[in-house]
């Protein structure tokens, strides 16, 4: 949900002027940010389209706290590595523009949650030991705390108490925001194609899945909310999807009687299986996405060739799953009394 940590709170009064408790924007200024939020994004990777409303918005309030707060949200929600960059580099600068200012002080030490989050708890403590009644940095820092990454029971209940003693009612946001799902695009592009399908549709299709599984790949890199692990893992998928795209793409040309473009991206794909050693995570995908086309394209000797390769991989990585597959790719090219 976009923005969900300023949707969710509850309007206890907040009092204005930077150094008193702030627990949530003013009835004017939440419905602004709830219009701005509002907006569902037609393409997850359109950042400036994206953030434009929560931009304009800060234009116009330049000096609340939670107008900030929601760009700063909107930045995470939807950018990558410069962006989230940019966002530190902008507010250290208008924290210095605003000496003694705590707010500015407050959003310069935010914007570096989820990219320097160390580094951010050490600002929001330093900030809160100076200043123990200011209400969003409680709230930030139980957020940061009740995170998978940064867990702390004992300090997340100790900074939720802190906040909800100075803005009863409210609520503390769950952190990270969800992030997109992986595209379904690459999906409906392979099933375009095996039904004989518009080729260039199935293509375009292809290439958007692509794109969207990528820059949701560059949304998870630069923050330190995921673990290596788990930034591993959607690597690993990406790269076997780039090769289910390519194998789709092989399809389309196929299609299309476009003979001379599908051997050239064959070459191509031989020449990225060739760098690959078997331990490589998508080695065996490889090897397999090659089998098949070979044998969709009446090549059968090719085709044996990697089909021995994955027999050799199998027998020193037995996987019941791969032993399926071997087997049904082995009656493409010799089926039963063929």
């Amino acid at each position: 949900m976009v923005l969900r940590s300023l949707m969710i709170v509850v309007l206890s009064s907040a009092a204005s002027g930077s150094q008193a408790p702030q627990c949530g924007p003013g009835p004017a200024i939440r419905a602004e940010i709830l219009n701005a939020a509002a907006r569902r994004p037609t393409d997850s990777a359109a950042f400036d389209e994206n953030v434009s409303p929560f931009l304009t918005l800060r234009r116009r309030h330049p000096d609340d706290l939670f107008v900030h707060e929601s760009y700063q949200d909107a930045v995470q929600q939807y950018g990558i590595e410069g962006h989230l960059r940019m966002l530190t580099q902008e507010y250290q600068a208008i924290s210095l523009d605003h000496p003694g200012d705590l707010t500015y002080r407050y959003l310069a030490a935010r914007a570096l949650i989820g990219r320097a989050t160390t580094s951010a708890i050490q600002n929001l403590t330093q900030l809160l030991a100076e200043n123990p009644d200011f209400a969003p940095a409680h709230r930030s820092l139980a957020e940061i705390y009740g995170s998978e990454m940064f867990r702390d029971r004992d300090k997340e209940t100790t900074e939720r108490e802190e906040f909800l003693a100075l803005c009863p009612g409210s609520e503390i946001a769950h952190r990270p925001a969800p992030l997109p799902p992986p595209s379904s695009r690459l999906d409906d592009a392979e099933r375009l194609v095996a039904q004989n399908g518009d080729p260039d549709l199935a293509r375009d299709m292809l290439l958007r899945a692509l794109r969207d599984d990528e820059w949701r790949l560059q949304r998870i890199r630069p923050f330190d909310w995921y673990s290596v692990d788990y930034k591993r893992e959607n690597q690993g998928a990406l790269r076997s999807k780039y090769w289910r795209g390519w194998a789709i793409q092989v399809r389309c040309y196929r299609l299309a009687q476009m003979p001379e473009q599908a051997a050239e991206l064959m070459r191509a794909m031989e020449r990225r299986a060739s760098t690959l050693n078997s331990s490589d995570p998508v080695y065996w995908d490889a090897l397999a996405t090659l089998a098949r086309l070979y044998a969709e394209g009446n090549q059968k000797d090719l085709a044996s060739q990697k089909l021995d390769l994955m027999g050799q991989f199998l027998n020193s990585h037995p996987n019941t799953d791969h032993a399926g597959q071997l087997a049904e790719l082995k009656k493409l090219i010799a089926p039963p009394g063929g």
